[in-house]
């Protein structure tokens, strides 16, 4: 193929090689740093990608990793079997959950308010709701569990499963309960209406911090859906890997500030967290063999899952 890191930047009228990092090459353009990336999604894709940045710039929002087209106005290179995209470099820092949660969530409340009634939302998928997401989550536990008990040689995963399985089950019934009790329906269908867009997957890699601003990046699992729900998942990261000095509620008066929460929120807010979704994702990588684990490094997942629950709880539940 030839000098892949002088051959992509000249697809972008660059002259010179481009610097590796990461796996990524990284160039000067006329608008700053951009990095070309290898990616696994289809044209359809990049190409949605690419309009929805643009949308979201005009709508105010620009704190993105915008894509860059080539020479031939196109937002993606072929070259062979491999397909790259060309965005902007954001040379900052991954996001810090102890120390960055409230500039990431002014950032997203920022991108919510800009993420409405763009064109491109009639092109993206409709997310579940989650009564119907959790339902197929219920399924596969069970079906886990029947394929255990069926089983005449129990590994220790499926013992520890066995011994928990009825504490995560109530948790799922609690959850579901709570949220029956909210007008999240309601509001989820609403939102869908006016075509608000989630992204779906916050996390601190895809939250570069600058001297500027927290960035949101990697938007490439978009749906429509009520955007609480992007940041109800965001909190649950912070419950799980931080060290909580704040409180849910103060977490929510930073994004109320500038996108306000209804009424509701705290409730919903409520019954997602404590709904059991690393408990049964776990067992669903397992039992599908989706990821390849190893019984010990399966076990240790797990009860650093089980380990985790106490404190979490202690940090979720006051906020009933």
């Amino acid at each position: 193929m030839g000098d892949i890191a002088a051959i992509l930047p000249a697809c972008y009228g660059l002259s010179g090689r481009a610097t590796k990092e990461r796996g990524n090459y990284i160039c000067r353009t006329k608008l700053g740093q951009g990095k070309i990336s290898k990616t696994n999604e289809s044209p359809q894709a990049i190409h949605r990608r690419y309009a929805l940045l643009e949308q979201l710039a005009e709508s105010g929002f620009d704190k993105t990793d915008r894509i860059l087209l080539t020479e031939q106005n196109a937002p993606y290179i072929n070259l062979g079997r491999e397909t790259y995209v060309m965005t902007r470099h954001i040379a900052g820092r991954d996001m810090n959950l102890d120390k960055d949660m409230p500039v990431a969530l002014e950032s997203l409340a920022n991108f919510h308010k800009a993420a409405r009634g763009l064109a491109i939302s009639a092109e993206l998928p409709k997310a579940l709701s989650l009564f119907d997401a959790w339902e197929k989550q219920s399924t596969a536990l069970e079906q886990a569990l029947k394929q255990v008990n069926r089983s005449s040689r129990l590994s220790d995963f499926d013992m520890l499963l066995l011994k928990n399985a009825s504490n995560y089950t109530a948790q799922i019934s609690a959850a579901v309960a709570a949220l029956k009790k909210t007008d999240y329906t309601m509001l989820q269908a609403d939102a869908i209406s006016q075509n608000c867009i989630c992204h779906n997957n916050l996390k601190e890699e895809n939250l570069p911090i600058t001297e500027e601003a927290c960035y949101i990046t990697r938007i490439t699992e978009a749906t429509l859906d009520l955007q609480l729900t992007d940041l109800a998942n965001f909190i649950r990261r912070y419950a799980q890997r931080s060290n909580r000095e704040i409180s849910i509620e103060g977490l929510m008066e930073v994004y109320d500030r500038i996108n306000p929460l209804p009424a509701s929120a705290s409730a919903i807010i409520y019954a997602q967290l404590i709904y059991p979704w690393q408990f049964i994702k776990i067992v669903k990588q397992h039992y599908s063999k989706k990821r390849g684990w190893t019984p010990i490094a399966i076990m240790s997942r797990m009860n650093a899952i089980l380990e985790a629950q106490s404190a979490f709880d202690e940090y979720v539940l006051p906020s009933k």
